[in-house]
């Protein structure tokens, strides 16, 4: 006699009975233990991704520094576009840096201006200048700033758009340039005086200014007058009533002029900072 389980015949239409599997209380809480684990990691997680990535962003970057400076044509003819590339160190992914590019042109065009300058990837910053006439001197300055940081201010750059005279027999000569106050806040009135001596008797004699500040820079400038000396002055009007004037602020400026026989003659770059 042979004992064992039966199972139904569906073939022949039994009926199956289900019999239902209570689950125990524990099994039920252990479940809910491990979707509270799963979700509690799922939050650690989430947690520390988000701490490493505030990390990463608020990581101060290398110090502020405009490597290098390029500008092409390097002998640009009349007509031609100036196109400046500066390459820029530093800034952060929330605070990154900017540069701008500030010039000023003598004798053949006689201005000012500048702007911002374009990021092309690289950390490199692109501006352009011009187009000038023939016989124009153009001298520019790249700053840069990022976050709490700058402005820095790159060396000076000087271009001679076609042909400039200089050193013509007339000897045309700046010397003994001045500057009062000589340490200036910025409430005071900046006067620049300087001897200008020429063979020739017409002279014309002008002044250019760039600043510097936190939050952005600007230029200007103009003609200087003779004063009863026979010395060239600003006259009080070395920064217009318009430039803004904050603690801080750097200025940099120079001395150009061309005589009756269209020899020329710059001065060096001087500059102060408001205190």
């Amino acid at each position: 006699m042979e004992h064992g389980l039966h199972l139904p015949d569906l073939n022949r239409g039994e009926r199956v009975t289900r019999i239902p599997v209570e689950r125990s209380p524990l099994s039920e809480e252990r479940r809910r233990k491990r979707r509270l684990l799963a979700f509690l990691s799922i939050l650690v997680a989430v947690g520390v991704g988000v701490t490493l990535i505030t990390y990463v962003l608020l990581q101060p970057g290398p110090p502020l520094r405009i490597m290098s400076v390029a500008v092409s044509p390097g002998r640009p003819a009349a007509g031609e576009t100036l196109t400046v590339v500066a390459t820029v160190q530093g800034g952060t992914f929330l605070k990154p840096a900017s540069a701008s590019l500030t010039f000023a042109t003598f004798f053949g065009d006689e201005g000012s201006g500048g702007g911002s300058m374009v990021s092309t990837g690289e950390n490199r910053y692109q501006g352009r200048l011009g187009p000038f006439i023939n016989g124009t001197e153009v001298w520019f300055v790249v700053s840069a700033v990022s976050g709490s940081e700058g402005p820095v201010i790159s060396s000076q750059m000087t271009l001679d758009v076609g042909t400039v005279v200089r050193n013509g027999p007339s000897g045309i000569a700046i010397a003994q340039v001045t500057r009062i106050p000589t340490n200036p806040d910025p409430l005071d009135i900046v006067v620049v005086t300087a001897q200008v001596t020429s063979q020739s008797t017409m002279l014309q004699v002008s002044f250019s200014y760039m600043a510097f500040y936190r939050n952005g820079q600007g230029s200007g400038g103009g003609s200087m007058i003779q004063d009863t000396s026979g010395n060239w002055t600003t006259g009080g009007m070395f920064v217009a009533p318009v430039m803004p004037r904050f603690s801080g602020t750097v200025f940099y400026y120079r001395i150009a002029a061309i005589d009756g026989t269209q020899n020329t003659a710059t001065s060096a770059v001087y500059n102060y900072t408001l205190r």
